[in-house]
């Protein structure tokens, strides 16, 4: 892919990718994953995994990693710089237009309906992440039972009471998971 490219991609996720770098999951698995693309599932998932465990935001690391796997530093830079460049500019656009119009109706039903449509992109991404890491192939819809990692389903829920019973931290949660998975997925699958 050449940067001009990279670059307007990527400067399209920046201006979709409202909420965080979750919302980019769905965008990037469109654009980037599959048979005859960049990256396959599963090398995707763990793409997602280490932008987990690295510094920064998850959207940043995988936009400079993506880039980086399509024109090595350039691609990485080119990237990193097309996701931020229409964020920088809009949120300043848009600072300004929701502190003027924040009590009228129409911008909070903007407002209403922008949460909704992020949260829509969420809960995509958390089953593009279930179908990655939990089930063991592909779910083909309602009509089959999907064959579950059982080993990973019980890293998940770990990982939730750990979160939310324990108040740990999710870099805690998330390098714990890692050994918990190297010493157990390969026992249990």
């Amino acid at each position: 892919m050449n940067l001009l490219l990279l670059f307007i991609n990527f400067c399209k996720f920046g201006l979709l990718c409202f909420g965080g770098g979750y919302m980019l999951v769905p965008l990037l698995t469109a654009e980037f994953v599959g048979d005859g693309k960049l990256l396959t599932p599963e090398r995707f998932g763990n793409l997602i995994s280490v932008s987990q465990l690295t510094p920064g935001p998850v959207g940043i690391n995988t936009a400079t990693f993506v880039g980086y796997l399509s024109g090595n530093f350039w691609g990485a830079l080119t990237a990193t710089l097309g996701l931020v460049f229409p964020t920088l500019f809009l949120a300043g656009l848009a600072m300004k237009f929701i502190i003027r119009y924040r009590e009228h109706r129409l911008m909070q039903g903007i407002l209403y309906g922008a949460r909704l449509g992020a949260a829509a992109l969420v809960v995509y991404a958390v089953l593009i992440f279930m179908q990655l890491s939990l089930l063991k192939s592909p779910w083909t819809g309602f009509d089959k039972l999907p064959d579950i990692s059982f080993g990973g389903l019980l890293i998940m829920l770990m990982s939730m009471v750990l979160i939310k019973r324990f108040k740990w931290q999710t870099t805690w949660v998330i390098l714990l998971s890692g050994v918990i998975g190297a010493l157990l997925i390969p026992l249990i699958g």
